[in-house]
């Protein structure tokens, strides 16, 4: 079931009798703004915290063991162009307890309870919340540098993203922003998020779909939300700037390892060519333990600890991570490129490719003994439905695949950044 609650407010009920468990998702979207971002965080881990009728984490927890261990969750992520802060609560099927006639009511409550129900002291959030959860998100972010994988991740994204400031600020946040932000603010940003975002609403279980939409209608959730939202407009980033002049970058710190972290846009890829050629060119190079990248740079050469690649459908990008000594960089490098000429010349065997479309079949199998992969599928229906296939059409892009069209892909890949930290011994 989809309903349209009010303007930009939406319900999708996936009524589906697989799963043991039943999860509520609440989605709050907006577009990237950096002033936003480390607020929007800051929010998820204050408001997780503690309620106006749970005023500590014990006592929401304790209320979680009440309801035979439900399970919340609140975090942001972005979502396209959009940041999304997402309340979600998971919990046994009723069906399955002696005792769970009121368990989705109950559950729902809670849910309620999170979102619409701060831990409030006047005009801010209790103080001690607050103190307490940007103090551990400082900290947090603080460590962040102590993780090289995910500090040349983000070298490399603000490289790929010079040119757009909303995201230069990582969705965790920032230390400077967050050492700025106060109490008050912090309560103006809920405000804003509960009268202006976008809301969707995904229901995954056994439920009954009209009784469970009778529910949202009475309950307190539509009261507090029932207000119009201003539309959604999704943007994609161009790369045609980095594509003429590649964005480059090198950091040295003393580390034992090094990391190197490289990206190409996939422009001029013909669009007749079938949707899924992308994913299937990324297994062949560095998506799999088969692929190009582990068994020549890794495996056969030993020129990196660890090296692998990704393809990101919405922006259409590539990205190669490695993990290497510093001696190794430039052999490394040069080996990484010989592998995407390998690909653009036609050197990939069949095998190679029947080998990929089984990873990408098995993996979208798997995927789907997952509450979470219909959830993100309704929220895909609901925000932009022109990114999803059936499982027909799927299998049809699949069955279809030509090895032309894998060509192409390595054919049309354009370098636009690539990071190096250097690790500097102290020897």
């Amino acid at each position: 079931m989809r309903k349209t609650l009010a303007k930009n407010i939406f319900l999708n009920i996936n009524s589906i009798k697989k799963f043991r468990t039943i999860k509520i998702q609440v989605d709050f979207l907006r577009p990237l703004k950096k002033e936003e971002t480390t607020s929007r965080r800051l929010l998820a881990n204050v408001m997780s915290n503690s309620t106006a009728n749970y005023p500590s984490f014990r006592s929401i927890n304790d209320r979680e063991m009440e309801l035979y261990g439900s399970e919340i969750n609140v975090f942001t992520r972005n979502l396209l162009n959009f940041n999304d802060l997402a309340f979600s609560v998971e919990f046994a099927d009723p069906n399955f307890l002696i005792d769970g006639q009121t368990q989705i009511k109950d559950n729902l409550e809670l849910l309620n309870e999170i979102i619409f129900k701060p831990n409030l002291a006047g005009k801010e959030f209790d103080h001690i919340s607050f103190e307490t959860e940007k103090r551990n998100l400082i900290s947090n972010l603080i460590s962040i540098q102590d993780n090289q994988d995910l500090v040349s991740t983000l070298g490399l994204t603000k490289l790929i993203y010079q040119n757009n400031p909303d995201r230069q600020v990582p969705i965790f946040g920032s230390v400077d922003q967050l050492n700025n932000l106060t109490n008050e603010k912090l309560l103006e940003m809920y405000q804003d998020v509960i009268q202006n975002d976008t809301i969707v609403i995904n229901v995954v279980g056994n439920v009954d779909e009209e009784k469970f939409a009778e529910d949202i209608l009475t309950s307190g959730f539509y009261t507090q939300m029932n207000s119009e939202r201003p539309d959604l407009k999704i943007e994609f980033d161009k790369f045609n700037q980095l594509i003429a002049n590649p964005a480059e970058k090198i950091e040295h710190k003393h580390l034992n390892q090094s990391r190197i972290a490289l990206a190409f846009a996939t422009e001029g890829v013909s669009k007749k060519f079938n949707r899924l050629a992308p994913q299937i060119m990324n297994l062949i190079l560095g998506g799999d333990d088969q692929s190009q990248l582990f068994q020549q740079v890794r495996e056969k050469n030993s020129l990196a600890y660890s090296v692998s690649s990704t393809y990101q459908p919405l922006s259409h990008l590539v990205t190669i991570q490695a993990g290497l000594d510093s001696d190794s960089v430039q052999k490394a490098l040069e080996l990484i490129s010989q592998q995407i000429d390998f690909i653009k010349n036609g050197k990939f065997s069949d095998n190679q490719v029947q080998h990929a479309q089984k990873v990408m079949l098995t993996r979208r199998k798997i995927a789907t003994d997952s509450i979470q992969y219909y959830i993100m599928r309704s929220i895909w229906e609901t925000v932009y439905p022109k990114t999803l296939m059936s499982d027909e059409q799927f299998q049809a892009e699949l069955d279809n695949l030509d090895r032309e069209h894998i060509a192409s892909v390595a054919n049309n890949l354009h370098a636009i950044a690539q990071y190096q930290l250097i690790g500097d011994s102290n020897d």
